[in-house]
């Protein structure tokens, strides 16, 4: 319009042309049209598409074609002929595919103590002891009432997921009618539709506590949408900029610290009240926390080493439980293995980076030398070598229980070779470098004393013969 304006006020076609930058004849052409210019070249489009319409048309009517995506229909469109372009078919396509429904979202609503919603928050890799960790935090929501409950984990294993539970308990001071998770594995194995297989373990938690488990459906986050947006808030407001205590404990000390000081006592922007508040009329639509145990129980065989493994970590039974089957307890607060129903063993949850955890009690006892005459050989050392003797006997008693008398030979039998002076030395080099090992004091005395001393036998007396003396005459019968 700016190109009518500037003719109305009587400059020429070639001023205006000037002025704006533009041919006389795209000042002509704006002057004919009573559509302000787009600076664009008009093109014809859809020009090889216009015959297909028809057939596009049909095909977005039909229930099992309309399903059908742009580059299908493209495809198909090639097959009967068609050379145009793919994005004239895609706009094409886009205008006349009729648009779904929007269908409005309903406000879920409960009553004072009917539902809990849990879900798993991942809060990265920190720093805890030293070692860097992955920080999970668990978040449980009273839905009425909008109070929250934190605990920050390094897992999110079967036993520290049903530990939670029972922290969030006791921290709302009841327990709810139902609880709203995920479907996560520890909670669910499988489900078909609205038909569900809970976990064992879970389900147990279940009817110990008295609560009605339900599982939203995949993909439908916005069923436990209380929930889900109090995890970036948690996020946000708590965890963001805050350094990790060197014990998980402490930090979830301060957790708790923040729900009863600044999080239960903020006014919530949907309920127009603080959590904390409302939470006082819900706590008496609670169920009493009962007292139960959370333990999972499994089987295992212990090794030769009287070790059994869990989780990566062996823990250690007595020793004469080795190679049997043993059940195994686990607990939050720790590990307890029994044998034929009674308690053998009980151990806490190692740091991280433990692999072993081991009771001395449960240590089987040192080999005692098998030969009896281990004292006797043992004796006749210490009363050729003295105090030498003694610490050399103690060592092979302590490291090679098993063969001890080779060992006790060799040295009688290199005193013997050798000499004391040669044995002596060389019993003092192997304690010195703590060695005990058949075989070395032989190469050490030959090291320091050459050949060993030999002593020629003499020879023995030669037997004294009496013999008959005869005249030579007494043969002539014989020579004849």
């Amino acid at each position: 319009m700016d190109f009518h304006i500037l003719k109305q006020q009587g400059l020429s076609i070639r001023k205006i042309a000037a002025l704006r930058g533009v041919s006389r004849n795209a000042v002509r052409r704006a002057l004919r049209s009573a559509v302000p210019p787009s600076g664009k070249r008009r093109r014809a489009k859809g020009v090889q598409l216009e015959p297909y319409k028809a057939q596009i048309a049909a095909w977005l009517r039909d229930e099992v074609h309309s399903k059908w995506t742009t580059e299908r229909i493209f495809d198909e469109l090639q097959a009967r002929g068609y050379a145009g372009g793919r994005t004239v078919v895609k706009d094409y396509v886009r205008t006349q595919r009729p648009r779904a429904a929007v269908a409005a979202e309903a406000r879920f609503y409960v009553k004072p103590g009917q539902q809990l919603q849990v879900d798993w928050a991942d809060m990265g890799v920190v720093m805890i002891g030293g070692v860097q960790r992955k920080l999970y935090a668990f978040v449980a929501i009273m839905a009425w009432s909008r109070a929250l409950f934190v605990c920050c984990t390094t897992d999110m294993r079967l036993l520290t997921w049903l530990d939670c539970h029972k922290r969030a308990f006791e921290f709302f001071g009841g327990v709810p009618s139902e609880v709203l998770i995920d479907n996560l594995k520890t909670g669910v194995l499988s489900r078909a539709g609205g038909t569900v297989r809970w976990h064992p373990s879970y389900e147990a938690l279940a009817v110990g506590y008295g609560f009605r488990p339900i599982a939203h459906f995949p993909m439908r986050p916005k069923t436990k949408g209380r929930v889900e947006r109090v995890v970036r808030f948690v996020r946000e407001r708590f965890f963001a900029g805050r350094t990790v205590a060197p014990d998980l404990a402490d930090f979830n000390a301060d957790a708790l610290r923040w729900l009863q000081e600044r999080a239960n006592r903020r006014v919530h922007r949907v309920t127009r009240e603080r959590p904390c508040d409302r939470f006082s009329v819900e706590r008496a639509a609670l169920k009493a926390v009962p007292d139960y145990d959370i333990v999972l129980e499994a089987t295992r065989v212990a090794d030769a080493y009287g070790l059994v493994s869990v989780e990566g970590v062996r823990y250690s039974v007595p020793a004469q439980h080795a190679r049997r089957t043993v059940t195994l307890q686990c607990r939050p607060q720790g590990l307890t293995i029994l044998a034929a129903g009674e308690i053998v063993a009980r151990h806490t949850y190692p740091a991280h980076g433990v692999h072993l955890v081991q009771s001395p009690e449960h240590l089987p006892p040192r080999p005692s030398p098998r030969h009896e005459r281990f004292e006797q050989i043992g004796a006749a050392i210490i009363e050729r070598f003295g105090e030498i003797g003694r610490q050399y006997v103690a060592a092979v008693e302590r490291k090679a229980p098993h063969a001890p008398l080779g060992m006790l030979r060799e040295v009688l039998e290199r005193h013997d070779d050798y000499g004391p002076r040669v044995a002596t030395a060389a019993l003092e080099t192997l304690l010195h470098f703590s060695i005990v090992k058949r075989g070395t004091l032989s190469m050490l005395c030959r090291r320091l004393g050459g050949l060993p001393r030999t002593e020629t036998p003499a020879a023995p007396p030669l037997p004294h013969v009496e013999v008959e003396q005869r005249p030579l005459s007494a043969y002539d019968e014989f020579a004849a």
